[in-house]
């Protein structure tokens, strides 16, 4: 099964018409960038200085699995400074963003690194194993919120 690919057009996430039907990501692409990009509502002790709203998506409202949400808290890092304590919270909700893929048994493990470029620009590096043993590599730019497969 696929999902409906996600691709990146003037800095935004779009969809493509491919050959007249929606186009389709068989790999793991559209999942990932639903999972980093999508904004996890977060408590009130998780709201950053300065935000009022702690965002979220609704239909986390009502979810399947009690508990169940979509999305990270990289949104929440926005304004943070560059600081190796930023890069572990980077890699910290990054992995909570994508540890369904874990529970639902899409992968059997997730790796994420985060650096900083030569520009200051925040990387992540992240590895995600199929329980087959396929890796599928992405890179995220977070100031550009771009998702790119290595």
């Amino acid at each position: 099964m696929s999902d409906i690919a996600l691709v990146i057009k003037d800095n935004c996430f779009d969809i493509n018409v491919k050959n007249g039907d929606l186009e389709s990501d068989g790999g793991l692409q559209t999942a990932v960038t639903i999972s980093l990009f999508t904004e996890r509502r977060v408590t009130d002790e998780q709201l950053p200085e300065l935000a009022e709203s702690k965002k979220g998506w609704w239909g986390d409202m009502f979810p399947d699995i009690d508990q169940d949400k979509i999305g990270s808290r990289l949104w929440t890092l926005e304004r943070e400074k560059r600081t190796t304590e930023t890069l572990r919270r980077y890699e910290d909700y990054s992995k909570e963003a994508l540890d369904w893929m874990l529970e639902d048994g899409v992968a059997s493990t997730i790796s994420v690194a985060a650096s900083y470029d030569s520009d200051g620009q925040l990387v992540g590096e992240i590895i995600i194993t199929r329980p087959t043993g396929t890796e599928s590599r992405f890179q995220v730019n977070w100031d550009e919120q771009e998702l790119k497969g290595a």
